[in-house]
């Protein structure tokens, strides 16, 4: 007899007596089921992928025809059984070697099907396990004649070369951005944008020039480079028009774009625990949102003295945005300020003409008719006061007005729109200009060192318009603004006189108005919950 056909034979042997001896069932316990389950199934691979049998897994395995009991953590094969099946196992691997156990899976066909019996158990650690099928001895019996003799697979003598990806390149270009300010000129911006050489080669193109040219406070530039060369330029002046240079093979071209840079809402709200500006910053918020904040509540608030640790803030602004990059903010969109316990609201509205303004959440304008001071950053230093000792004249006389003191020739602004009714010297007023104003105010501003170049009586001004420079004309003791508010022919105090609002919605305009705030509205009324519970938030999120 050759030794290929006693190799043959001994195999056949071990496979039935290993085989009659297999004649068990597989349990799965696992304590992600939740009741018993009986499965039947062709593969092992199957149950793990149907049940999800990777974590917390244990295999029993119980005699054929043995009742299963939830309680039995364990199977216990015959002792005279094991010598048995460890010899047939051992002699299947002899006989086979490296052999592919898969190579030969076409011979079972599925004319059986093992039965499998899933319950749940404790869980407990993962134990690697071998799942026994249970087949019928008649099936290898019946396809060994039909099936090719095994044969033999060698591994290769050298490991296979492992493949390597190569590193991905990043090859994003890396953006510079500069927002231009009131001093900047073309050799400064490129300059900060670290591009002096490319300008000269732009200038030369009279079309990109002139574009340059029109660079101006506040536009925001970007530039781009490839190998330390600029490669594209691109600069707005609105945030919604944008002019792009690109680099061709030899030349640079530019066009104008939209819709380039994206505006995204932002919202944030803090506690004023430092100052209104360093607080607002921690928050997220740029200077410029709040510096628009400030001029909002203006009216309501005078920053300069009311502003107190524990005030409240919440916002929702404009962040603009270019390819991915936060490049500056833009308009305020709503606002609340809680100061010391009165909570004022502002939302921001733009009409179909095109004009903008903010409106309490009724639709009331929050900008006044008058500014509640005609300086900027004046420190007051005499207030209204009707029982007031005069310091020139030395007796009691009635204070009607407010006086800042600043340096002489400080700008001083008219507060409303009027018509200028006096200009000139009144006593002991010195340099006097009287506006008069709608629905019966006028105002005063005294002891003036001149006024503004080419201003008359009976000329038309505006809120904010500069009318003269601080003095100490007249009875003064050194260089003040003396400032009175009248209403209806009456001396108010400026600084606590109710103003009134300078305009108000039409009725198509108000409707208008309260459908597009709703959605504001409800942003400032979650955000107030936020900071009245001492929750700051910083979100940035588009929409």
């Amino acid at each position: 007899m050759s030794i290929k056909v006693a190799k043959v034979r001994i195999l056949m042997y071990s496979c039935k007596v290993l085989l009659e001896h297999s004649k068990y069932r597989i349990i799965v316990l696992s304590s992600k089921l939740q009741q018993n389950i009986t499965y039947s199934i062709n593969n092992w691979s199957d149950i793990i992928n149907k049940y999800d049998l990777q974590q917390e897994m244990e295999i029993v395995i119980h005699k054929e025809g043995a009742t299963s009991n939830e309680n039995t953590p364990t199977f216990k094969i015959p002792k005279k059984y094991l010598l048995i099946r460890s010899v047939a196992i051992a002699g299947i691997i002899v006989l086979l070697g490296n052999l592919p156990i898969q190579s030969h899976s076409n011979v079972i066909q599925s004319s059986y099907i093992p039965s499998f019996e899933i319950i749940p158990t404790i869980s407990q650690p993962i134990t690697p396990l071998v799942a026994i099928q249970t087949i019928s001895p008649n099936i290898i019996a019946s396809e060994a004649d039909r099936s090719p003799t095994p044969e033999k697979f060698t591994l290769p003598k050298k490991a296979l070369k492992t493949f390597v990806v190569d590193t991905v390149i990043k090859t994003r270009n890396k953006w510079v951005t500069h927002k231009v300010k009131s001093y900047d000129n073309l050799t400064n911006i490129f300059h900060k944008l670290g591009h002096e050489k490319a300008l000269k080669i732009l200038m030369d193109d009279i079309q990109i020039s002139q574009e340059l040219e029109k660079l101006n406070k506040g536009s925001i530039v970007r530039a781009s480079s490839r190998h330390g060369k600029l490669f594209e330029l691109i600069f707005t002046h609105d945030n919604i028009n944008s002019y792009v240079i690109t680099k061709t093979k030899d030349r640079f071209i530019g066009h104008w774009k939209k819709n380039i840079f994206e505006i995204r809402q932002a919202r944030a709200s803090y506690t004023i625990k430092n100052g209104l500006f360093h607080d607002g910053r921690e928050a997220g918020i740029a200077n410029k949102v709040i510096k628009q904040l400030v001029k909002v509540f203006d009216w309501d608030i005078d920053f300069s003295r009311d502003v107190r640790v524990g005030d409240k803030v919440t916002a929702v602004f404009e962040d603009i945005y270019h390819d991915g990059d936060k490049v500056g903010t833009q308009h305020l969109l709503a606002a609340e300020f809680s100061n010391q316990g009165k909570d004022l609201k502002a939302i921001r509205y733009t009409n179909k003409d095109g004009a903008s303004g903010y409106f309490t959440p009724q639709g009331r304008e929050m900008k006044k008719a008058f500014l509640r001071t005609p300086l900027i950053d004046a420190r007051i230093s005499s207030h209204f006061n009707p029982g007031r000792f005069h310091p020139v004249l030395h007796k009691i006389r009635a204070h009607k007005g407010t006086d800042f003191a600043a340096k002489t020739g400080t700008p001083i602004m008219a507060t409303g729109n009027g018509k200028v009714v006096t200009l000139g010297r009144k006593g002991g007023y010195g340099r006097t200009i009287i506006i008069r104003h709608r629905d019966g105010y006028t105002t005063t501003y005294a002891h003036m060192s001149r006024y503004k170049k080419n201003l008359k009586q009976g000329q038309k001004v505006y809120q904010g318009d500069i009318i003269g420079y601080v003095g100490s004309s007249g009875l003064a003791t050194g260089p003040h603004l003396h400032y009175e508010f009248h209403k209806a022919k009456k001396a108010v105090n400026p600084m606590t006189v109710s103003l009134p609002n300078s305009m108000s919605l039409t009725r198509s305009e108000l409707q208008d108005f309260r459908n597009k705030a709703i959605n504001l509205v409800l942003q400032l009324n979650v955000l107030h919950r936020f900071v009245e519970a001492e929750i700051e938030i910083d979100s940035v999120i588009g929409g």
